[in-house]
């Protein structure tokens, strides 16, 4: 029997991911960073689990590097 979190080969990751490819959201948790609350961030790619979470790489319209987050520290931006 497996023991990691991953799907099994041929089967989606995405359906255990809440938030999909090109959704807006914005994260819940800026603490050490320099954002604004109304910062909107873009999911890039959906990344494997971890710790219980499954991870999301993000940016925002104005940067030049991506982010790497956790699906707890985001929320849909709605718009």
């Amino acid at each position: 029997m497996p023991t990691n979190s991953a799907p099994p080969r041929g089967q989606p990751n995405s359906r255990l991911h809440r938030f999909s490819i090109g959704q807006k959201v914005r994260m819940k948790s800026t603490v050490g960073l320099s954002l604004r609350d109304e910062t909107i961030f873009r999911i890039l790619a959906t990344l494997p689990i971890r710790d219980g979470s499954p991870q999301y790489r993000i940016r925002t319209e104005g940067e030049t590097y991506e982010r790497v987050t956790t699906e707890d520290n985001l929320e849909d931006a709605k718009g």
